[in-house]
Formats: C-alpha cells, sequence, structure tokens
C-alpha cells in the first residue's frame, strides 16, 4: 500500500490543488459516501398538473433569461413514498391505490350549551375574531313548524299550543369548522380532525364561552317578563 501511495503522488505531483491519498492499516473497516440525486416519480392526481419550468426554452432551443414575475413557479405538495429504492410523490388520496396504506378521517364533534347568548350574538363574536363568516338555515323534515295532538291523534285543528321550531342555524369558520346553532341554547361544534383543523375549533370553543359570559348575554338573560294574570271571581 504504501508503494502504490508514493506511485499516486508521483502521478499528481503537476498539479496546483496537491492531491491528498489516504492509504488505511489492513483490515481497517472503510466507509465511503456516495452522494447520488433523488428522482421521485409523481403518480395519480399529481401526475395531471403540468410540472413547473423555471425558465422558458427560446425558439432555437436555448434558455432565456429567468421568467418574468407574473410566471411564478408553483409548488406541488403531496406525500413522499420510498419503497426500497424507489420514490413515489402522490396525493393523500392515492395513498391506497399506488401505496397500499389505508387512511382515516377523523370527525370530531363537540355539544355544548349556550342559554344567554343568541344566534346574532354568537355570529357577532365569531365575526369579531375570525372575519367573515359563512351562515345557511337547515331545516329538519321531519318536524312540520307545529304539532298537532288532540288524545294522542293529530285532528281537525286543534294545535299544540307551542311551537316547534324547526330552523336551525349553520356557521362555517374558515371554511374548516361548522358551528350548528340549534334551538333551546344547543350548539354543535363539528370539523375534521388534524393539526390545523383541532387549533381553529379550539379558538372557536373558546369564543362560545367567552360570549356566554359576556355582559351582552348576561343582559339579554336578565329582562324580566311579567305574564298576565286573570282574575276570577269568587
Amino acid at each position: 500500500m504504501t508503494r502504490l501511495k508514493s506511485k499516486l503522488l508521483s502521478f499528481n505531483s503537476q498539479k496546483a490543488v496537491p492531491t491528498k491519498i489516504y492509504s488505511p492499516a489492513n483490515c481497517e473497516e472503510l466507509r465511503i459516501p456516495f452522494k447520488t440525486d433523488k428522482v421521485a416519480k409523481v403518480v395519480g392526481k399529481l401526475a395531471s398538473i403540468a410540472p413547473p419550468l423555471p425558465r422558458s426554452l427560446n425558439p432555437d432551443g436555448g434558455e432565456s433569461e429567468a421568467v418574468d414575475e407574473e410566471d411564478k413557479i408553483e409548488m406541488i405538495s403531496g406525500v413522499l413514498i420510498q419503497n426500497d429504492f424507489k420514490i413515489s410523490l402522490m396525493a393523500p388520496e392515492d395513498l391506497k391505490e399506488y401505496a397500499g396504506l389505508t387512511t382515516t378521517t377523523i370527525l370530531c364533534r363537540q355539544h355544548i350549551t349556550l342559554s344567554a347568548a343568541g344566534i346574532d350574538l354568537i355570529r357577532w363574536a365569531l365575526e369579531g375574531t375570525f372575519g367573515a363568516i359563512k351562515q345557511s338555515n337547515m331545516t329538519d323534515s321531519n318536524i312540520d313548524g307545529k304539532e298537532t295532538k288532540t288524545n294522542g291523534n293529530a285532528t281537525n285543528g286543534e294545535t299544540a299550543d307551542e311551537d316547534v321550531s324547526r330552523t336551525q342555524t349553520k356557521f362555517t369558520v374558515m371554511d374548516c369548522v361548522t358551528v350548528l346553532v340549534k334551538p333551546s341554547g344547543r350548539v354543535e361544534v363539528e370539523w375534521e380532525g388534524n393539526m390545523l383543523n383541532d387549533g381553529i375549533a379550539d379558538a372557536v370553543l373558546a369564543v362560545l364561552f367567552t360570549v356566554e359570559s359576556s355582559p351582552a348575554a348576561v343582559k339579554r338573560t336578565s329582562h324580566t317578563y311579567i305574564s298576565p294574570i286573570s282574575l276570577c271571581p269568587h
């Protein structure tokens, strides 16, 4: 090994940058790292997206200067799967088909009761915290406004004394958390469980609990309603 080292040094003695030659001892383990480019194959839905081109080609085949600011590079996001020495980039929806992996979506629900805060106050609090929110009304088809009953059967015009509300108000916060306000102050918060949505849902629940004890909610429920009393002569 010493003679080989001296011979190699003599061959490279004329170079401007000196050559370094290592001569390890016999039976010594050598670890030589090789840096290679890793290429990922895009499959599934992501393969239908045109690949980003950082530079545009001239008609003569050469590369032009950098692209304009309007032609910005769009990043492609997905899941990177490595199987042995093969690397694939795919959308989460394609994991079962191309990688044989099963994905699970966790739907979270939280039920609370807000006896003091009304729909308008809930909307005002959510808009003040999250900005513009979407509102829609949902109708329960099983209840038709009023229930009619006479001896247990619906009849000729005798209606129940109380109206049964079948309209529910739905608020959508940041397109991921749904707040469903039901009659009698029941509120259902629903979202798809992930790291981002869980944080937004925690903020929504904090706003709802805060608005329940706010001065506006307390003032709303502090009104006293006096019902008329009929006096019967004895």
